[in-house]
Order: C-alpha cells, then sequence, then structure tokens
C-alpha cells in the first residue's frame, strides 16, 4: 500500500494490491526480448468505441481539469486493445501479441478516469463483450531496474500529477505516436516502428527520470503487462532492465532490496 498527501493537503491517491491486475504475464523471471514481441497497429480497428451520451462529458471534465492544473496538456497516445500470447515461433516459442491504436491524454481523462468509467465498462461488456471498448487505455510503460548488486531502483513521483501524486514508484511514463511519426515520417507508422517504440520509450523514461545514461542500460525485457482498477483497467507494459552502476542516480531516488 503507498499514500501521499498533495502541497494543498488533499489526499492523493491510496494504491492496494487488489487495484492491479493482470492483462499478461510472460512467465519468464527475466522477461522476454523484443524478437519474441509482435504489434498489430491499426488506428481504425483498435481505437475506442464512442458512446454518444458520455462525449460531451469529456470536453466538460477536460476543461475543468486543466483549471485545476494548468500544467495538463493534451497529447496523442497509443491505445492497447488487447494483448496475448496465442502464436508461436518457427521453434515453438511463445510471441506476444499486442493489438494497438490511437487515443490521447483528454480522453483518458473524460473515460478511465472519470465518474461514467464504471457505466462505461458495463456497457462494454454488454454491447460489445469487452468492458473497456469505450476507454482510452492509453499504453502506459514502466521498468523494474535491477542495480549490479541486486538493488531495484524507485523514485518519488511529482506532487502535481493527476495519479499517485507523491507516491514511490517505478520509473515510467508512455510510449509517444510522436516519436514514431519522426521514424516514420508521417502519420503511417509500421508495426515495427510502433514495437521499437514501445522498447526504446522505457530506456528515454529512465535517462529522463532518474539521470542513468543509456549506456549503463541493458535491452529491456517484456515481464508482462498490469492494469489498475482504480483508472478504468488501465494498462501499464511492464520490463526489467540491468543497471551496471548506481552513481548517477538523482537525490529522489530510493534503492530497494
Amino acid at each position: 500500500m503507498t499514500s501521499s498527501s498533495t502541497p494543498n493537503g488533499t489526499k492523493g491517491t491510496t494504491y492496494y494490491e487488489d487495484d492491479f491486475f493482470m492483462f499478461l504475464s510472460c512467465g519468464a523471471r527475466d522477461g522476454l526480448p523484443k524478437s519474441r514481441v509482435r504489434v498489430d497497429f491499426s488506428k481504425e480497428k483498435y481505437g475506442r468505441k464512442v458512446e454518444p451520451s458520455t462525449e460531451p462529458n469529456i470536453a466538460r471534465s477536460w476543461e475543468d481539469h486543466k483549471r485545476n492544473n494548468p500544467r495538463l496538456f493534451n497529447g496523442s497516445k497509443f491505445r492497447m486493445q488487447s494483448v496475448d500470447m496465442l502464436e508461436k515461433d518457427g521453434e515453438g516459442n511463445n510471441l506476444v501479441t499486442f493489438r494497438i491504436g490511437l487515443t490521447d491524454y483528454r480522453d483518458f481523462m473524460g473515460t478511465n478516469m472519470s465518474r461514467d468509467a464504471g457505466y462505461l465498462m458495463q456497457k462494454g461488456r454488454q454491447s460489445c463483450g469487452d468492458p473497456h471498448a469505450y476507454l482510452s487505455q492509453p499504453v502506459g510503460v514502466g521498468s523494474m531496474i535491477i542495480t549490479s548488486d541486486d538493488q531495484v531502483v524507485m523514485m518519488r513521483r511529482s506532487s502535481w500529477v493527476s495519479e499517485g501524486p507523491g507516491q514511490l514508484d517505478r520509473p515510467g511514463g508512455h510510449a509517444e505516436p510522436k516519436e514514431v511519426a519522426k521514424r516514420c515520417g508521417s502519420d503511417e507508422f509500421t508495426n515495427d516502428a510502433v514495437l521499437d517504440e514501445l522498447f526504446e520509450s522505457v530506456i528515454c523514461e529512465i535517462r529522463d527520470e532518474i539521470n542513468i545514461p543509456e549506456s549503463f542500460l541493458s535491452e529491456p525485457r517484456l515481464l508482462g503487462v498490469n492494469g489498475n482498477h482504480k483508472s478504468g483497467g488501465r494498462p501499464s507494459v511492464e520490463f526489467i532492465v540491468r543497471y551496471a552502476s548506481s552513481v548517477h542516480l538523482k537525490p529522489n531516488i530510493i534503492l530497494l532490496r
């Protein structure tokens, strides 16, 4: 369990173990390499479904959030439709397949994080057989960083973020469509480019959030995908990354054995 207080004295979100669930566990202690992971990307097939009665609430909710937190800004995010391990490669090894579309942060705040989330999940189950069909489901990334002396690197979240302000967390963030657009030179994304961004984004988050140079980090390996009940089942793709030193860490970093 973790809890926190924001600077204005309001209590932040408290998380318990039961608040999290697994979309997928790779079942490998050291994770799976990128060569065992596939992406099927489609803006058309894997975007969220629209529920007309709640769409006006998304715009109103976003304006309210911006008034309360002027630092908020909208941006495109990847959306996870589903993930499984049903396919195998030529050697009989299981392959992880992500089905990914696009969403944005505004829709996340107005669906997953809104008072309508429960209704949208119920309607998704009834009409689509998928509780997340009408939700934004942006793809987060997170990393379990293991140092050379077997410590786990944790960090303290900023006090102004909308989820878990001030709480202890692993380094993470989001895979970014804008980075894929740079690689592809257009908005027509390839499956391989989206896959590359999934794995590379977690290294960039570690570099930017806790000041570890990329040269000190191993290639990320996929552990699995978890979901958070308190944010409508929002998915986070979790990786294990090995770290060869401990000399570059920022002061707010905590090491756990």
